[in-house]
């Protein structure tokens, strides 16, 4: 999710925090990162302090270390998650299961894991891989295609709504709405698709609470805590995140792939020419997610302590990078450089960690290693579009604005 316009004010900079500490840091607008967000996340993390404040959004602390990000993330108690989103809003709904912490977040995960059982998973690569083919059927013969709004949007909103067994066709009014949510110019249009997605998600809780079937969407909102079932609103808190969670990250980490395999020619090559050996895909896969991550979320300090010299205090909020952890030189040697053949203490977060790791990591593994077979066997050569420049957003899901993708026509035999 990005926001816009979100950052005018600066915030007094609190007794606690030293001078020396200070940097003028906003994860909405980093410079270079309409370029490559990574790369200038990556920047960030090499100028400054391992752990900073700064007066953008609020107010908030900043880690971008490896070793600072992974104990944040495993450590709710001492960081919380109950308010994830920057500038922070105290007055704002929370989103469940995301803003919550064991044990209410523990109970709130089981179901939806359950729904996501690697069994499941293998039950459902059919119909992910016919999905895949069907979209490339309707690309292949134009010879281009804006990979974004063609592919990376659609993939994971037909999932969702097999998931949720809603037809496919509800994409063509629910892609729009998300897409202004997530990319709207003014913070009306971005409240008005905020607004119509709420009264569709609550259809959709209304009526699988009162017909519930075996879909994802009668699970999640039929789920209890403490043996009584969960309330309306977290219900539709729930079922939003879900939505957003399957399309938003699926749509941004095929798009930054794709974006690299559309530049790196040797790369692609290499890759193609061994789609059917399942470790070295699986390994440059996971190569991938850690030179583009996307994902970072803020936490909410419970108590006073002092780490490592940093003096947190109560209901402090602090932003962990996520995405930093796989770029961090103290644990990867040239970070921003993708070596497939990466030894696998290389390690990132792209899924999370801790409590709060991603339950539907499976699915979109299984997801992205589908796409990259059938892609590339069909279109295994493609490039950017001439004349065209991918714009990165950036938020707490960073992503492509869009991505023109160009590739020789395939030939047809003369009728």
């Amino acid at each position: 999710m990005r926001e816009e316009g979100v950052t005018a004010s600066l915030a007094v900079r609190p007794d606690h925090v030293p001078q020396a500490l200070v940097v003028d840091f906003d994860m909405y607008s980093v410079p270079g990162g309409s370029a490559d967000a990574q790369a200038a996340f990556h920047a960030v993390q090499k100028a400054s302090p391992d752990i900073f404040w700064t007066p953008r959004n609020g107010g908030h602390w900043v880690a971008t270390r490896a070793e600072d990000v992974e104990m944040m993330l495993r450590d709710p108690a001492r960081f919380s998650s109950n308010r994830v989103f920057l500038p922070r809003d105290d007055n704002a709904p929370r989103s469940l299961p995301l803003e919550a912490d064991p044990p209410l977040h523990t109970e709130l995960r089981k179901p939806l894991s359950r729904a996501l059982f690697p069994k499941i998973v293998d039950d459902m690569e059919p119909r992910v891989r016919q999905l895949v083919d069907d979209l490339i059927d309707n690309l292949i013969d134009r010879g281009e295609c804006d990979f974004v709004a063609d592919f990376a949007n659609i993939m994971p909103m037909n999932i969702f709504l097999d998931l949720v067994d809603l037809p496919r066709e509800e994409r063509h009014y629910l892609i729009p709405l998300v897409e202004k949510f997530i990319k709207g110019g003014t913070l009306d249009a971005r409240q008005q698709a905020q607004q119509a997605i709420f009264l569709y998600v609550t259809d959709i809780v209304r009526a699988r609470r009162a017909a519930p079937g075996n879909d994802l969407a009668s699970i999640v909102v039929n789920a209890a805590v403490g043996g009584e079932m969960i309330s309306e609103m977290d219900a539709i808190s729930y079922m939003t995140l879900i939505l957003f969670g399957g399309l938003d990250t699926i749509a941004s980490m095929l798009s930054y792939i794709t974006l690299f395999l559309a530049t790196h020619a040797e790369h692609r090559a290499v890759l193609t020419a061994r789609l059917d050996d399942d470790r070295f895909v699986r390994d440059a896969m996971e190569e991938l997610f850690r030179r583009f991550g996307i994902v970072q979320a803020a936490r909410v300090v419970q108590e006073d302590f002092d780490y490592k010299g940093v003096p947190f205090r109560a209901n402090d909020t602090i932003l962990p990078i996520n995405m930093l952890c796989g770029l961090d030189d103290r644990r990867v040697d040239d970070p921003l450089e993708v070596r497939f053949d990466r030894e696998k203490s290389a390690r990132h977060l792209a899924f999370g960690a801790g409590p709060h790791s991603c339950p539907g990591a499976t699915l979109a593994r299984r997801e992205i290693a589908i796409f990259l077979r059938e892609w590339l066997r069909r279109i295994p050569d493609f490039a950017l579009a001439p004349g065209t420049t991918p714009v990165n957003l950036l938020g707490v899901t960073c992503g492509l604005e869009s991505l023109k993708l160009v590739w020789p026509r395939p030939s047809r035999p003369a009728v």
